[in-house]
């Protein structure tokens, strides 16, 4: 089930996420949380490779939730994309939050 932290901005009127973590040893796999998530940020897989026999190391916050498994990250099919096609920068413009950069 989804444990979130989070705060009200009365300035923008909106709620900011702080901390957020799911514990996968209540989660009975229906998919409801997957449907009514307002941000579509959650996705079902086939990914197997998270199971242990210990129901406490289910428990992931949005660090762990961030790793890829390594089934994923060892698969030679996916391949980071180099070189991509970049945008020029105008030089007289300032720089601003929309401004895209090679890091």
């Amino acid at each position: 089930l989804p444990v979130v932290d989070w705060r009200f901005e009365r300035d923008i009127k909106k709620k900011q996420l702080l901390n957020y973590s799911i514990d996968f040893g209540v989660c009975i796999f229906c998919g409801n949380c997957v449907e009514y998530c307002p941000t579509n940020c959650l996705s079902m897989t086939e990914e197997y490779e998270l199971s242990t026999s210990d129901r406490h190391e289910l428990n992931y916050n949005q660090i762990a939730l961030g790793r890829l498994p390594m089934s994923i990250i060892g698969d030679y099919t996916i391949q980071t994309v180099m070189n991509s096609t970049q945008i020029k920068i105008d030089k007289d413009k300032p720089l601003d939050s929309r401004t895209i950069t090679n890091y």
